[in-house]
């Protein structure tokens, strides 16, 4: 009984797995609104219609009843000014949550810095194929896919020795 169970398990892992981008696959261009009311556009920032020059764009999907997301958030705000000068933009997206669940949870965990977008129905994160949470993606300025990571971001090293990817 065991084995079935872990046969499933797998399987369902390996499927779900195989919808996610992987690294050189051209990340989708979206629109977004941010917790500004401002239109988000990824095109300005990478790919063949980016309007702004730099080394790429880090984008992390979380949710608030995450608790790894909620480990991670800090460490990826601690690091905004840092990749900022680096040429790399942070992008955080509330995966399947609104504007009032996103801003209560920043505020709790003082994170204030990253640009906070919202996937209210999560038709992004299908886009990127996220299945766990966190998922962050590591996007070039040429729009490809350099780096993901499924789960929680340990610590600043691998979050900067990731971001490096993105400079290259």
């Amino acid at each position: 009984m065991k084995k079935i169970i872990f046969a499933v398990l797998l399987q369902f892992l390996l499927v779900s797995s195989a919808f996610a981008l992987r690294v050189n696959d051209q990340a989708p261009i979206f629109s977004l609104q941010d917790i500004n009311e401002k239109d988000f556009y990824l095109g300005d920032l990478v790919g063949a219609t980016k309007k702004e020059k730099n080394n790429g764009v880090i984008l992390s999907f979380f949710a608030s009843w995450c608790v790894p997301c909620r480990n991670e958030l800090p460490l990826i705000n601690s690091l905004v000014a840092e990749l900022k000068d680096k040429g790399i933009k942070i992008v955080i997206v509330g995966f399947k949550e609104d504007f009032d669940t996103i801003r209560s949870l920043l505020a709790e965990l003082k994170v204030d810095k990253p640009a906070v977008l919202c996937d209210r129905d999560g038709k992004v994160g299908e886009k990127y194929g996220v299945r766990f949470l966190p998922t962050t993606f590591f996007i070039g300025s040429d729009g490809s896919v350099k780096d993901v990571v499924f789960g929680e971001i340990k610590d600043e090293k691998e979050l900067r020795e990731k971001a490096r990817k993105l400079s290259k």
